[in-house]
């Protein structure tokens, strides 16, 4: 990749990933909006004054423009799912995403090796998709017939990066894909405002679902109808759910008790799954039929519970980057991410957006962009190489 090339990548990578147009970078850069798209079609070079007036603006080094490096690949997320979601939205959480993982491996923060499986089986197989969830479930370290303790943290141990959120994707809330063959899933956060707070079992049931797009969908194309994505949203469910609730084992936890919503709200509490899934998960199962289903969604209606259930799931979130960031030479977590925001050229604003799990203090929308405070940095450049990974056999089963 030429340095050109390279100005003209990054500059178009971290302004989508800030949720930036090129007329409101420039605005605030106080330069030609032309100027802006003339660089990132690589078709002129920025001046160092301009240079440096967008750095402020996106709150990185000049230098970060032009260290070595090729800019990472990506696959393309299952994009028609977010149909209902803003482009801009989108590509902030998908660019702000590659920026996280070349920021990781610049640093050489070392990862967990990678082993998910990818799925060689006919999806349109229930069954076969039961069996892959079983498999990363093994994979993952949960004991055949044990509830998932952390979601977040069970996609940890099979080698995904998770970044939070702060949005919603439409109605969707979370996002997977591999960059440079990482796989990475974004979940939104959860927010202290009770209308748009994100319920645990919720959260839960994403995570499952992006896990399911990576195994079930690697390497497939774009959809190319809308009922193409709507099947493939139904695969991932099927995932999420026979991974979170093994059919076996909540069968068997039922006791042969009538599916009622005092029997529901009993599984939920031990399984973290909640009482409306358990509703598709027993049909799915064929405990009920069709009519009992709908009879359990009409109660659920009723009692206002499509949006708040009886027992509350706590929220999760990852450990891995926070782990390796406080492994650092300095005496605190914040004087590390300050230490390694300078190493890479990237604001502290840029780790502690991956690292803050907390409920957020006001709910955002999607026509929120991510605005950075500038701040001077040092323009070190980056020293330590990507650490090497090791890829495990698609279909490998941990013995543990």
């Amino acid at each position: 990749m030429s340095e050109d090339t390279r100005v003209g990548d990054r500059l178009l990578r971290l302004r989508l990933g800030n949720g930036l147009g090129q007329q409101e970078l420039a605005e605030r850069a106080g330069i030609a909006a032309g100027s802006i798209s003339m660089a990132e079609r690589n078709l002129s070079w920025l001046d160092p004054r301009a240079l440096d007036a967008v750095s402020a603006v996106l709150d990185v080094s000049p230098a970060y423009f032009h260290r070595p490096g090729a800019e990472p690949t990506f696959t393309t997320p299952q994009l028609r799912a977010y149909a209902d979601a803003s482009q801009r939205t989108v590509d902030r959480v998908l660019h702000d995403s590659r920026t996280a993982v070349d920021a990781f491996a610049t640093l050489g923060l070392r990862r967990v090796p990678d082993t998910l499986p990818i799925f060689d089986g006919d999806s349109n197989d229930a069954e076969e998709i039961e069996r892959a969830a079983a498999d990363v479930r093994t994979l993952a370290g949960v004991e055949e017939g044990a509830r998932v303790g952390n979601a977040v943290r069970a996609a940890e141990r099979l080698g995904v990066v998770m970044l939070p959120m702060n949005s919603e994707l439409g109605r969707h809330l979370g996002m997977s894909l591999r960059i440079n063959d990482v796989p990475v899933i974004r979940v939104s956060r959860s927010s202290i405002s009770p209308e748009h707070a994100v319920p645990g079992d919720r959260q839960r049931f994403t995570v499952a679902h992006e896990l399911g797009h990576l195994v079930l969908h690697a390497g497939r194309p774009q959809p190319v109808s809308a009922a193409d994505a709507t099947k493939r949203e139904h695969e991932a469910h099927r995932f999420a759910s026979a991974f979170l609730a093994p059919g076996d084992a909540v069968i068997n936890d039922l006791g042969g008790a009538r599916v009622s919503l005092t029997s529901l709200t009993r599984l939920k509490e031990k399984w973290g799954f909640s009482i409306k899934a358990f509703v598709t998960r027993f049909r799915q199962l064929g405990v009920i039929d069709d009519d009992h289903a709908r009879s359990l969604f009409k109660q659920i209606s009723a009692r206002r519970w499509n949006k708040r259930e009886p027992i509350e799931v706590d929220n999760e979130s990852a450990v891995w980057l926070r782990k390796m960031l406080a492994r650092g030479a300095q005496p605190t977590l914040e004087r590390n991410v300050s230490a390694v925001s300078d190493s890479v050229g990237l604001g502290a604003a840029y780790f502690h957006r991956w690292l803050d799990w907390s409920p957020s203090a006001s709910p955002t929308t999607e026509a929120a962009v991510s605005v950075l405070t500038p701040r001077p940095i040092s323009r070190q450049q980056p020293t330590r190489p990507l650490a090497p990974v090791r890829r495990l056999p698609a279909r490998h089963v941990a013995s543990d």
